[in-house]
């Protein structure tokens, strides 16, 4: 899925393999909601996403389900991975 996202925090630099993340707010959204949306395969920052930035991000769904030992109650979390970023508007420039 691809969606126009509004960069909304500046994007550290991280050494290393471990995953980023980004927030982000869908330009569609009425609510104006800040998402956090995971890069696995590539850097954000060294592929230039800046705060205020406009990117178009595909979008892929993640889900993890956790059972609780005690209660046995279980707990869905949904992660949001983006696989490619393409420039829209890049206010630094």
């Amino acid at each position: 899925m691809k969606l126009q996202a509004k960069i909304l925090e500046s994007v550290d630099l991280k050494v290393g393999n471990e995953s980023q993340s980004i927030i982000v707010q869908f330009l569609e959204d009425k609510d104006k909601q800040h998402f956090e949306v995971w890069f696995h395969n590539f850097d954000p920052y060294r592929n230039g996403l800046r705060k205020w930035d406009i990117w178009e991000l595909s979008i892929k769904f993640k889900s993890d389900v956790f059972t609780d030992p005690k209660t046995l109650k279980k707990s869905y979390f949904t992660y949001l991975i983006c696989t490619k970023a393409n420039p829209i508007i890049r206010m630094g420039l």
